[in-house]
């Protein structure tokens, strides 16, 4: 792989593919993300002609978005269907394409294909989200005269990749910014559960494939810019990951039947090992004073509650610093307790933490619905939760959860 092979030529390479995505990451719609790669990849690969479909709603069409050598405003005219032609063939089997020499390939059926391009070889790459089919990225003409590359079709790859990952993250946050001017409008969570219901089969299954191939990519890449890039498209995943699974728990808001019974300690281990997962570069000291004669409560959502409040206790961390957790029994309540030496907050801050969408943080990285989600399920048990800040010393959270024959 050109990435594996530090000559000059390589390195080349490599700082190619860092251009595109960053163009990619900075491009503000589709069609300007669209037209940049294709742009930019067409010069990586010394090529002259290039084009990229786009899958339509229901999959079974692809049309033309943009392509070099086509200055045509009715560009969206021109449709595939799937199988149909190569790029057709592409999306149906969602598989690369590398073609050395069309007038000796036996693998593809389709005739006089090539009869106004000046070179037979020629790339087309799947664009996909896990495996939905996002479109196809097709590049042809090497000016070299040589035949396309294994080298090259990787670099498609990846390059498709990043398209697929942008693609899907824009559309969802945009959804995710539609509903907030909703929900703010008329103050109700019942649009966003809908929303959260109809995303759930849509995004998690390829949000868990694209995790897959970023992972199997970055053990295949050494030390470098590219692999940089990887990690931040990992860590880009994981935050969509945990908006969706936040929207997800507003759509499970009053459906308390059939409950299962929670082992509060248990719960809030395995709340700290996640929490602790998302601690990369730095160093959180634990300090954990565990009540032994807890009784088991209904779960309403206990670990939503403890994960959203610790990984906010991590991020108000610095390099280094401590969170202590206790959970106790207390005058017919539960109580757990969760304090850290973060940065704290300012007190109209803490008016309005529990306020959905209320946020300080940038949209990539959290959009305010955690502290809201953890409220709504200490009301489901009719609880109390509390919290307590001083700017540069930490901030603590109380909660009480009330024991059956105290509700």
């Amino acid at each position: 792989m050109f990435l594996q092979t530090k000559t000059k030529k390589d390195m080349s390479k490599i700082e190619q593919l860092s251009e595109i995505m960053d163009s990619i990451s900075a491009s503000r719609d589709i069609r300007e993300l669209l037209q940049a790669s294709l742009n930019k990849t067409l010069k990586a690969l010394s090529s002259e002609r290039g084009s990229i479909f786009m899958a339509g709603e229901d999959g079974e069409e692809l049309s033309l978005k943009c392509a070099n050598d086509n200055n045509d405003l009715k560009m969206d005219q021109i449709r595939r269907k799937l199988g149909e032609g190569v790029v057709g063939k592409v999306a149906k089997e969602k598989r690369s394409l590398l073609v050395k020499d069309i007038r000796q390939d036996r693998t593809l059926t389709i005739s006089n294909m090539h009869h106004d391009y000046r070179t037979t070889s020629f790339l087309c790459v799947p664009i996909l989200a896990g495996m939905k089919l996002i479109g196809v990225i097709s590049i042809t003409e090497n000016n070299t005269g040589k035949p396309y590359s294994e080298e090259d079709l990787k670099f498609l790859e990846i390059v498709a990749g990043s398209i697929g990952l942008k693609i899907e993250k824009s559309k969802l946050l945009c959804e995710v910014e539609k509903i907030k001017k909703k929900a703010e409008t008329d103050g109700k969570f019942t649009e966003l559960g809908k929303f959260s219901s109809g995303i759930s089969h849509e995004l998690n299954n390829p949000l868990d494939g694209v995790v897959r191939y970023v992972n199997l990519a970055l053990n295949t890449i050494e030390e470098g810019p590219a692999r940089g890039y990887l990690m931040e498209a990992k860590s880009g995943l994981i935050r969509i990951v945990n908006i969706v699974r936040s929207l997800l728990e507003l759509s499970r808001r009053n459906k308390n039947s059939n409950l299962k019974m929670a082992d509060v300690n248990e719960t809030m281990e395995h709340s700290i090992e996640l929490a602790m997962n998302c601690a990369t570069h730095k160093t959180v000291d634990i300090k954990k004073d565990l009540h032994k004669d807890l009784p088991m409560i209904p779960d309403m959502g206990l670990e939503s509650i403890f994960s959203n409040i610790l990984k906010n206790a991590v991020d108000a961390l610095g390099a280094t610093g401590s969170i202590e957790v206790k959970t106790a029994r207390n005058n017919g309540f539960i109580e757990i307790s969760i304090r850290d030496t973060g940065c704290g907050m300012p007190q109209e801050h803490i008016n309005r933490i529990f306020e959905p969408f209320f946020t300080t943080k940038e949209m990539s990285k959290g959009v305010g619905l955690g502290l809201a989600i953890c409220d709504d399920i200490v009301k489901r048990y009719n609880g109390r939760i509390q919290v307590s800040s001083q700017m540069d010393k930490g901030t603590a959270f109380v909660i009480q959860l009330p024991l059956k024959d105290n509700a």
